[in-house]
């Protein structure tokens, strides 16, 4: 992967990221290059050797035309008639949210909603729920180049997502 100064990137799991600088620091009796990240919603900064962009998981941002199917996925997810046992269930859910990948996010994001819409979710799940939403919404924004609120309101009303309900 190719990124210059002020590209956009996504880091798993932090999100959204601003390529500020390429720096030369000294590791060792090395001089390294570093990728200087700033990552959105003050998160900080992460500094990412030149030489090990894949390996750390970095990647662009979606592309604008896949927008619309990341909606339609999100909008599709029914919570599951029998639901497996919480370890399993997170196990799969951990998978989803580390996966990278806004497909993912989505199916995370629109089954949890579709599990909140019949009953409660256990306290991890929330918590699951509210980062796998912080992470899709950041991408779609930085992707749509929008700000993150009116992106919200998009998916919000395009999923046909109770997002209180969901939260909650």
């Amino acid at each position: 992967m190719k990124v210059k100064v002020g590209d956009q990137v996504v880091f798993p799991r932090c999100g959204v990221g601003e390529v500020e600088a390429l720096v030369t620091m000294p590791v060792g009796d090395e001089q390294v290059e570093l990728y200087q990240i700033s990552l959105d919603n003050d998160k900080g900064r992460v500094w990412v050797p030149k030489d090990r962009l894949a390996d750390q998981g970095l990647r662009p941002v979606m592309a604008k035309k896949r927008i619309k199917k990341v909606l339609q996925i999100l909008s599709e997810q029914e919570a599951p008639e029998r639901r497996k046992q919480w370890n399993q269930r997170q196990r799969r859910y951990t998978e989803m949210l580390t996966a990278n990948e806004p497909t993912s996010l989505a199916r995370l994001v629109g089954e949890l909603a579709a599990v909140r819409a019949q009953k409660s979710l256990s306290f991890t799940e929330k918590r699951m729920f509210r980062e796998a939403w912080a992470l899709l919404v950041s991408e779609l924004a930085a992707a749509a180049d929008v700000p993150k609120e009116e992106m919200e309101a998009r998916v919000i009303k395009e999923a046909d997502l109770d997002l209180e309900a969901s939260a909650a």
